[in-house]
């Protein structure tokens, strides 16, 4: 190729260039030996000067030639393929389903900005106000052309300050897509989403819930349960049987603010002096417990062992009890009966 031809020149150049230097120099102490004065030698060593530097240019030459071809002969690095049309590639609303119809993500995005964005953010993760990450949620991320998204904004969430949306079918749809679009590339179906299927009997489990399982105690299906099967998928209602707190996942790190929105705990810490502090409690180790007190004051006091006694109320503690007796067949038909509730 005409790139090695240059590379061949430049060479050539070089050599030719360094040769003449080496033959100047030769020549030219060939002379000196014959008995030329010093003052003559003197002379003739300056004019080596220019014969000398290009003995030390040639070789450089050389290696700038070699490294030129080297450099012009290696193919240039593919670009990383770009995401399809369809949205981003790889993320999991996206990856679960059909390519996104960028028509479709335009027209959502203004229904998004319209509807969404004052509590959601521009990106829809939560803006200032913390709502709900919505690039996480299994709502706006199912590949179902908005049809869950569209039945959950019909209810909202009034509890979490989530009001009631009525948009037709193809608003919903749009809004999905959008939403899916801002999906983190790399979170596919696989890991980030939850696949929960409704295997359990209704039946069984409505007789669960009204008899030995003790549900309907503190719980009412015309009341806090009421369209529960339309508020939540199949998978958080499964997760908040055995995992109350943490929204039906993982519950959050015992250094974790508590959720305003679920029932406190509440603590009594009693010295052995008898003096007795009570509040709200924050958290607690095996080495100090940090509670809020009636005044709204934040408590922190160390623990050793079994001093001070401490004793914690939890609204939620029937639920970590009846992990004692619950079965596999208990909850996937308690998970059966409470999606039913619409």
């Amino acid at each position: 190729s005409h790139r090695w031809k240059t590379a061949f020149l430049l060479l050539a150049l070089a050599g030719s260039v360094g040769w003449l230097g080496l033959e100047a120099a030769r020549r030219t102490r060939a002379r000196h030996r014959d008995g030329a004065g010093v003052s003559r030698a003197e002379g003739q060593l300056g004019r080596l000067r220019l014969p000398i530097a290009a003995g030390f240019v040639g070789p450089a030459l050389v290696l700038f030639g070699l490294t030129f071809a080297r450099a012009q002969q290696a193919p240039a690095a593919p670009l990383p393929a770009g995401p399809p049309s369809g949205g981003r590639q790889g993320g999991r609303g996206a990856g679960a389903g059909p390519p996104l119809d960028p028509a479709a993500v335009i027209r959502g995005r203004g229904i998004f900005t319209t509807n969404c964005i004052t509590c959601h953010g521009a990106d829809g993760r939560g803006g200032g106000v913390a709502a709900a990450d919505l690039t996480q949620s299994p709502f706006t991320l199912a590949s179902d052309d908005g049809k869950t998204l569209g039945e959950f904004l019909k209810v909202g969430r009034p509890e979490r300050r989530m009001p009631s949306f009525a948009l037709s079918d193809a608003d919903s749809g749009d809004l999905s897509a959008f939403l899916r679009s801002l999906a983190p590339a790399g979170r596919g179906a696989g890991r980030g989403g939850i696949i929960a299927v409704v295997v359990g009997d209704a039946t069984a489990g409505e007789t669960y819930f009204t008899g030995a399982g003790r549900c309907a105690t503190c719980h009412s299906p015309t009341g806090d349960l009421k369209g529960i099967g339309t508020r939540l998928p199949v998978a958080t209602i499964q997760g908040r049987i055995v995992l109350p707190r943490g929204s039906g996942s993982y519950p959050p790190g015992f250094n974790a603010l508590p959720n305003p929105t679920e029932a406190p705990r509440t603590v009594t810490v009693t010295q052995p002096s008898g003096d007795r502090i009570s509040g709200t409690l924050m958290w607690i180790t095996d080495f100090n417990v940090t509670l809020t007190d009636a005044a709204g004051i934040r408590r922190t006091i160390a623990r050793n062992g079994d001093v001070p006694t401490v004793e914690v109320k939890d609204p939620l503690q029937a639920h970590l009890d009846l992990m004692r007796t619950l079965t596999d067949k208990n909850m996937h038909d308690l998970t059966a009966y409470l999606v039913t509730l619409k």
